[in-house]
């Protein structure tokens, strides 16, 4: 869905302003440390998911007063109380840049009465479905999307040359591309919010590129890596090489991952990389809401 052109944008917003705006999508920002990962979470937030609406009132004022017995605090009370309907009358006439969104206050009550006025009504919004126990963070979940960032470098200068981002709501299909590399911090990024699961079932090569890799003197394979939050080191999963890769793909790898968590994924290439040749590893799955949650 794309962002509407009275959004501010995104690029001038500080990073008090991104995570504030990201709350009201529900986007969970507690494993965000650069700026990069507020913006481009908030971009594809605005792109792929509901704009989320706020709602505004203005209380009703509370009136206390007393009467005097007297004749002379009785015609205070009276003129008090016509001064203030007349300023009610007059702040309710002037239009407001909100007027659309907030309740008109009501006209205080005679002096002599003490009103407790009671709320205006409220529209649903996502904070209040964050208080509304199992069904409101189930609804919440389902709108948190998993996703998915590779950042590529280029060496020596660590200058970005290139990045991939992809977003998937729980009941979607994943797919990610990886493009392979030999350095660890040419990793992808796999953010899973509370109370959704990233499932990973299958991955497979081109053939026609794995093939022009692997003509190359010396290339070995490329090997599919993955680490957690528990165990940040990179660990072979799976190596696509001359053998192994007359099918080219791989179907049962059975990675089940629950938020909130951060996995990473490598596609390395081992050896071969003197032309540049370079392999892309697509990795299959699918995202859904955590059936131990609700």
């Amino acid at each position: 869905m794309p962002a509407s052109a009275d959004l501010p944008d995104i690029a001038k917003l500080k990073i008090s302003e991104l995570r504030e705006e990201l709350d009201l999508y529900c986007v969970d920002t507690s494993g965000f440390s650069e700026k990069s990962d507020f913006t481009s979470a908030l971009r594809t937030a605005r792109e792929t998911l509901p704009r989320p609406i706020t709602t505004y009132r203005e209380p009703a004022p509370v009136v206390v007063s007393s009467v005097s017995s007297s004749s002379e605090g009785g015609g205070e009370a009276k003129d008090a109380a016509a001064g203030r309907k007349k300023k009610s009358s007059t702040s309710t006439s002037t239009p407001s840049s909100c007027s659309s969104a907030k309740n008109v206050a009501p006209s205080p009550p005679p002096p002599s009465s003490r009103v407790d006025p009671s709320p205006a009504p409220r529209h649903h919004t996502d904070r209040d479905a964050s208080s509304g126990g199992g069904g409101g963070r189930k609804i919440l979940a389902s709108r948190a999307p998993v996703t998915a960032r590779q950042t590529l470098r280029e060496r020596p200068s660590s200058r970005v040359i290139g990045e991939r981002t992809s977003a998937f709501l729980p009941g979607s299909p994943f797919s990610f591309s990886l493009k392979g590399s030999l350095h660890e911090d040419d990793s992808a990024i796999i953010r899973v919010p509370d109370g959704v699961c990233l499932t990973i079932t299958a991955a497979s090569v081109d053939r026609e590129s794995m093939s022009a890799y692997l003509s190359q003197r010396g290339s070995i394979g490329v090997s599919l890596k993955v680490s957690s939050e528990e165990n940040p080191e990179l660990l072979p999963l799976w190596t696509f090489d001359g053998e192994r890769s007359r099918s080219y793909t791989i179907s049962d790898l059975g990675i089940r991952v629950c938020g909130p968590r951060n996995v990473r994924l490598f596609a390395h290439m081992e050896m071969g990389m003197r032309s540049s040749a370079s392999v892309e590893v697509y990795v299959f799955g699918s995202v859904s809401l955590d059936g131990d949650k609700f």
